[in-house]
């Protein structure tokens, strides 16, 4: 239990670790049910009426955010360490009839190419880092988007000085139900970005 509740304070670490997928390997096994199974509302949000495009999702698990992308007619790329997590994934995407590109493959192993994604989806895997909004800029066309939300165990509203240079349409961050175990509050952070257009 001290385990998974600080994995849950500080979102999922993705970086290649075997424990760590190990772990959620047997979580998605069990079926324990520690988080919702419905796409993030954020990300539902933050694409609607927008033109679907090419879409990359960081740490996709069992393929929720990943699913519903694809039945709005995204063209969807999702990684993640866990097997059982994008065995899942393939299997539901399968039983829609929906097109899912879905890897086994940690984010230090996952190039995320030069203006290849219209939108980067990263949600509980873990914070966001300096140098991130450099490599996601890289990564994203022109006015791309990145949808961000996970718990945050740092300082108020740090996020935000990561991303001086895009136009950010939606912040917040805030005590509230999360994802992850939404019995319970907890500190989150939410942020909706698009890269701005070359000048």
């Amino acid at each position: 239990m001290t385990f998974v509740l600080a994995v849950l304070a500080v979102g999922r670490v993705i970086p290649g670790q075997q424990d760590d997928s190990n772990f959620w390997n047997k979580v998605y096994s069990t079926g324990q049910a520690i988080f919702v199974h419905h796409p993030t509302q954020l990300l539902v949000d933050a694409v609607k009426g927008r033109r679907p495009g090419t879409a990359l999702d960081i740490g996709m698990g069992q393929g929720r955010n990943s699913i519903f992308l694809a039945q709005q007619g995204w063209e969807v790329t999702g990684f993640d360490p866990s097997e059982e997590g994008v065995r899942q994934a393939r299997e539901r995407a399968a039983k829609l009839g929906l097109h899912l590109r879905a890897l086994v493959v940690g984010e230090e192993d996952f190039d995320l190419g030069a203006a290849q994604w219209d939108l980067i989806v990263m949600t509980y895997v873990r914070r966001i880092r300096p140098g991130d909004a450099d490599r996601f800029a890289r990564a994203l066309r022109p006015n791309g988007l990145i949808v961000y939300e996970n718990n945050n165990v740092g300082n108020q509203n740090e996020l935000l000085k990561y991303f001086l240079a895009w136009r950010i349409l939606h912040f917040e961050d805030v005590d509230t139900s999360s994802d992850w175990h939404p019995e319970r509050t907890s500190r989150v952070e939410r942020l909706v970005a698009e890269k701005p257009a070359p000048k």
